[in-house]
């Protein structure tokens, strides 16, 4: 049975549904966003994938609906208790969905309009330019996903230049040549349509939002460290690694590769010949010293082998996003707590001759950090992606009032 949520709401104090699609777990919570106060998410609730011994992108969807139709029907039954509890309904506002990768594609376009005469800037010459370059990145998305299937879940101007020159409010302004910068997410219809309908099924409420994690973190982190105006995000998955580069507080480039922490557990698996329950747990103990002598020198030659294939493909990602040959130092970076110590010591080893001989400076953008952002009722779990999209969907939440 829907849970019926329809009582008349205070304009300074929101609640929202926030739900995070990883690889590995699908997160959901209810924040309460008000007015002057930080964000406060008042229930939270994950549900892990299944660990998907070889991938399919039709079973791991699959598998990912599952996830979620578990999490949201958790969601509402402590919904239903906490209604009792307070003695008065609760009204969703917003649904805001946020999503990892392999779940969306991040593409960032530079676009250049010609013209002979001088043109009048408006939302809707922008709003034509844009849409045009969209309709052809869906056909060279031709390979990746069907024309039909593309649905368009992120869709921003980084930064616009007049006739050379950057402008922060180019509308009603002439020129003749217009140079923009736009990032452009993008999602599988299917995919977005049974997240959406799912959702709608529970919870009555027609405004849901798509968006893709690194966009909320890149704007999140920025606002947590106004100073770092050049770095590097890192979202290291169950099954890929995000890898987004920032040079004057603008996002000017998102690149992935497939291989996550679930690429460790396939290498344990496969190199013991047992199953993935057996490696995931090895992995884990592995990760917190807990083994004896010989089975972590057992285990360490399978993590060593995976590590240095990560290590191969990051390289690789980091030198395409490099510009004129050089990268920022500073990374951040998110993964599950219990594999924040290894991979933020993996990535202390690389020595990229990007970095002129010297190394990365890491910081894990752990529940420490983000708590300080938000509060949590009683016994709420401190879930640092809920905690950055709670952040985000504050920002737009107040960006759609002060426009109103």
């Amino acid at each position: 049975m829907a849970l019926s949520l329809f009582n008349k709401q205070n304009q300074n104090k929101k609640n929202i549904l926030l739900i995070d699609v990883g690889s590995s777990s699908v997160g959901v919570a209810l924040a309460i966003i008000e007015n002057g106060h930080a964000p406060n998410i008042a229930l939270s609730v994950r549900e892990d994938i299944v660990f998907q011994e070889v991938l399919s992108s039709q079973r791991f969807a699959g598998a990912m609906n599952h996830a979620l139709d578990k999490v949201l029907v958790r969601l509402q039954a402590e919904m239903k208790i906490l209604v009792e509890a307070q003695g008065s309904k609760i009204v969703i506002s917003d649904v805001f969905c946020t999503m990892s990768s392999p779940w969306f594609i991040l593409k960032n376009r530079n676009l250049l309009i010609s013209r002979q005469g001088e043109f009048e800037v408006t939302e809707r010459t922008l709003e034509e330019f844009v849409n045009g370059d969209i309709e052809l990145l869906k056909t060279e998305l031709k390979e990746v996903l069907p024309h039909q299937d593309i649905k368009i879940i992120e869709k921003k101007i980084i930064h616009i230049k007049l006739n050379g020159y950057e402008i922060k409010n180019p509308y009603k302004q002439k020129t003749s040549r217009m140079e923009l910068s736009v990032t452009v997410g993008v999602s599988s219809e299917k995919v977005v349509h049974s997240i959406e309908s799912k959702i709608k099924g529970l919870f009555h409420t027609s405004h849901v939002h798509f968006g893709a994690f690194p966009v909320a973190a890149f704007s999140v982190i920025r606002d947590m460290f106004p100073t770092e105006k050049n770095f590097l995000f890192l979202d290291i998955t169950g099954e890929a690694t995000d890898v987004s580069r920032i040079d004057n507080d603008v996002l000017v480039k998102t690149a992935s590769f497939p291989i996550g922490k679930n690429f460790f557990i396939r290498e344990i698996s496969t190199g013991l010949r047992t199953v993935h329950q057996e490696a995931s747990s090895l992995f884990s103990m592995f990760l917190r010293d807990e083994l004896d002598i010989a089975s972590r020198m057992n285990i360490a030659r399978f993590v060593e082998h995976a590590e240095e294939k990560w290590h191969t493909r990051f390289e690789k990602i980091i030198s395409n996003l490099a510009e004129k040959g050089a990268l920022p130092r500073k990374k951040f970076f998110t993964i599950d707590a219990e594999f924040a110590p290894f991979f933020s010591s993996s990535i202390l080893k690389i020595k990229s001759k990007l970095l002129m001989g010297g190394s990365f400076e890491v910081q894990y953008l752990d529940q420490l950090i983000v708590s300080k952002f938000v509060s949590f009722d009683p016994e709420i779990s401190r879930d640092p992606y809920l905690v950055v999209e709670a952040l985000f969907a504050e920002k737009i939440l107040a960006h759609h009032d002060q426009n109103e």
